[in-house]
């Protein structure tokens, strides 16, 4: 086999394993939101997504691992569509209003239209907490990058809120979450998220 066929044969081989794994965390992700986590097995995962369960073990090791994997799928899906609307056209505020609700309104989302949401929020915040650091952390970056370019168009004025970009990002962050709390539908949290943006950019806009 020449260079090149080996080659090109690794890649389609990787290729297919990535699509494998990404089945099963699609599948995965299906089976823990109609089912919950404590009750979907790793036989109901590999019967989804239509492998044995001996399949299954070479990609992941157990349950968590696939949960957590998951979780992780969720979050980059997140990070990438916050990037994405934050360097579009629009206005600051707009802008801003929309990547909060790429970065929170998935997992509310879960947690809402699930019969088993109180459960597997409770599993994700056992086992994904360096998950969620994480994520808080590129996606708070996001939010100082898009305000201190705000700031410099002179579109806003964080000063007027005596605050730096990055204390207004964690600011804006932090109070998003909690906006998930009591909201018992995706249409409620869209509205609470649309009212803390406007307040926020009020007090600063110029």
């Amino acid at each position: 086999m020449s260079i090149c066929s080996f080659r090109k044969t690794s890649h389609l081989q990787a290729t297919a394993e990535s699509n494998k794994t990404q089945l099963i965390l699609d599948g995965a992700l299906v089976q823990f939101n109609q089912y919950g986590c404590r009750k979907t097995s790793l036989e109901d995962i590999a019967r989804a997504v239509g492998i044995s369960r001996t399949s299954l073990y070479s990609y992941f090791s157990n349950k968590d691992a696939i949960f957590r994997a998951v979780a992780q799928e969720v979050h980059e899906r997140a990070l990438a569509e916050a990037q994405r609307v934050l360097n579009i056209e629009g206005s600051i505020a707009e802008r801003v209003e929309a990547a909060l609700l790429a970065r929170h309104a998935p997992f509310h989302a879960m947690q809402a239209t699930s019969q088993h949401g109180t459960e597997l929020h409770d599993e994700y915040s056992k086992l994904c907490g360096d998950i969620v650091v994480n994520s808080q952390t590129r996606f708070e970056a996001l939010l100082v990058g898009a305000i201190k370019r705000a700031a410099r168009a002179g579109t806003i004025d964080v000063k007027r809120a005596g605050a730096t970009s990055a204390e207004v990002a964690s600011a804006l962050n932090l109070a998003a979450a909690g906006q998930k709390r009591g909201a018992e539908d995706p249409a409620e949290f869209t509205r609470r998220i649309k009212c803390l943006v406007l307040m926020a950019f009020a007090g600063i806009s110029t």
